[in-house]
């Protein structure tokens, strides 16, 4: 029965000292480049699998990043993830990822189950704001950590964006076509990024010096179910708004099958702006204006960000990247027509 080569088997084709063949393997650079070359020889000839386990014991690193997402299956989510990817594969890491489900608790678990993996970095996309805990249990045992699009103490780096720069210049825009019942649906006000977008809307109005009415801003969860129950709300009362900005994509994707119920036509009777870009914004008719964020940077520069620290560079914990947003235009919004009475809900 054939054996795995060994690392002295290794050392031998290639005629070196197995602590040369060692240090190839972690990539240290006090061995020769023509011993590294008859190395990574040996290594294709003989088919050499280093035993990963072992390496880890003798380096102290899993060399795997945990990424702890709220749902994989969100486009954003899933962009963010490949960034990452790439970005560790460049560096020899391995990349892990747990759904937390928007479950606290069990983003909490998966934390703790990350660190007892002992993986040399963490990459958190939370549910709430603050967790403030799991940065301290990850920096007790050294491991660093960056957080997407939420409120993080130090040292954890965070990756921020600019929604109120972003909502506010959606709101205005509705605003200068002649909108005024302007309902915006979003996420929790306990969450930084539902504040944001809030906060965005109101400061439109204010600059435009119009009163806003709170009856027009629903807040509750970042979810396809809250778009649909926000949706409903607004499309039945007896003055229906003549336009609507959903802050995240699982909203609008509540909110569209509700307008179709309706008999509503976008932007006929119903102008749309949806905070974030994918697929279904670009490839439904019409297409839905938006407020754009690079998704692919945010996973970037959390990986780079966790990767420097792993250099050494540990100066750069608790750094703010901020990642700007821009309105893109498409045929989603119109001037307001004259505002019919809410319509009976119909079968889909």
């Amino acid at each position: 029965m054939s054996t795995q080569p060994r690392i002295k088997d290794v050392a031998a084709r290639a005629g070196v000292a197995v602590g040369t063949v060692s240090r190839v393997l972690n990539n240290q650079g006090n061995a020769s480049e023509e011993a590294r070359r008859k190395v990574l020889k040996a290594i294709e000839e003989l088919n050499y699998q280093p035993n990963a386990w072992a390496r880890n014991l003798r380096t102290g690193r899993s060399r795997n990043i945990g990424y702890c997402v709220r749902d994989i299956s969100n486009p954003l989510f899933s962009t963010a993830a490949v960034a990452i990817e790439r970005v560790l594969d460049a560096e020899g890491l391995s990349l892990l990822i747990r759904n937390s489900f928007d479950h606290p608790e069990r983003e909490l678990k998966i934390v703790r189950s990350f660190l007892e993996q002992d993986v040399d970095g963490l990459i958190l996309s939370p549910s709430i704001d603050s967790g403030a805990h799991i940065v301290e249990m990850a920096a007790a045992r050294g491991v660093p950590v960056a957080v997407l699009d939420r409120e993080s103490p130090a040292p954890s780096v965070r990756v921020m964006t600019d929604h109120v720069t972003g909502v506010e210049q959606a709101t205005k825009y509705l605003l200068d076509l002649g909108h005024r019942d302007i309902a915006i649906i979003t996420g929790s006000q306990n969450v930084s990024a539902g504040r944001a977008r809030v906060a965005g809307y109101e400061r439109a109005f204010e600059a435009r010096h119009i009163p806003v009415n709170r009856n027009l801003v629903f807040h509750g969860s970042f979810s396809r179910e809250y778009g649909e129950k926000a949706g409903t709300a607004l499309l039945r009362r007896d003055n229906r708004p003549t336009a609507i900005i959903t802050g995240g994509t699982p909203l609008l994707l509540g909110l569209l099958p509700v307008i179709n119920s309706c008999a509503l036509s976008i932007p006929d009777d119903l102008s749309i702006i949806c905070c974030d870009d994918i697929d279904i914004t670009q490839l439904y008719r019409p297409p839905i204006t938006v407020v754009r964020r690079d998704i692919a940077r945010v996973g970037r520069l959390a990986a780079e960000a966790i990767v420097a620290l792993l250099s050494g560079h540990s100066e750069l914990a608790g750094a703010v990247h901020n990642i700007p947003t821009e309105l893109v235009v498409r045929e989603s919004c119109a001037p307001p027509g004259e505002v019919r009475p809410p319509i009976e809900r119909q079968q889909l």
